[in-house]
């Protein structure tokens, strides 16, 4: 991995890509554009079979701060989640200055299966949008926007999103076309309500 430091303001999601997973996206990416911040995650990232871990890698490496959800916890147990939640710690104990945030639906379950963070808290969101931004104020500072208007902001942008995966044939945001199509209804949804500067 390379030493190029972070840009400031940009959140790497790592989340699960489920149809009943969409609204908690949705909500996570506006609430993160209405702050300011710049998502990115591995939807940006095209599979060519050629290098993709790197350049997973790299995107992490660019980001500030990584957003890990590990609150889907099936059979079989998918290995992506837990291995981009490695990558940055990695980054992290070479750069102290990335954050790393876990979240999850339920509490101390994390501590079961994931001893080894054992002390470093996941934030609880309950499978609901409402305290999924509740929660993510919590890791920023000074939000200009209240928390009734960025979930007034979400709500929004939820409609939005099943008219922008309709609009592109694909039926879920979790595409890569979509999901440009999402940031760009994000921002300037940002940008209108005076959140953000265009």
């Amino acid at each position: 991995m390379s030493t190029h430091a972070p840009q400031e303001g940009s959140v790497f999601l790592n989340i699960p890509y489920d149809a009943s997973y969409q609204p908690l996206f949705v909500s996570l990416v506006s609430t993160l554009i209405h702050l300011g911040q710049q998502p990115h995650c591995v939807l940006e990232i095209p599979e060519t079979g050629q290098g993709r871990l790197q350049r997973i890698a790299k995107l992490l490496e660019s980001c500030s701060l990584s957003i890990h959800d590990l609150s889907r916890q099936g059979v079989p147990t998918r290995m992506n989640m837990p291995f981009e939640l490695g990558l940055a710690w990695a980054i992290r104990l070479r750069d102290p200055q990335h954050q790393v945030v876990l979240m999850d639906s339920r509490p101390h379950r994390l501590d079961k299966v994931l001893s080894d963070l054992k002390g470093h808290d996941a934030l609880i969101h309950n499978g609901s949008c409402d305290v999924l931004i509740n929660e993510i104020l919590g890791i920023t500072q000074d939000p200009i926007p209240t928390i009734r208007e960025l979930r007034e902001e979400a709500r929004v942008l939820r409609q939005l999103a099943r008219s922008i995966a309709d609009s592109h044939g694909t039926g879920t945001i979790f595409k890569a076309a979509p999901f440009r199509s999402l940031l760009a209804a994000a921002v300037h949804q940002a940008v209108e309500s005076g959140h953000i500067n265009p």
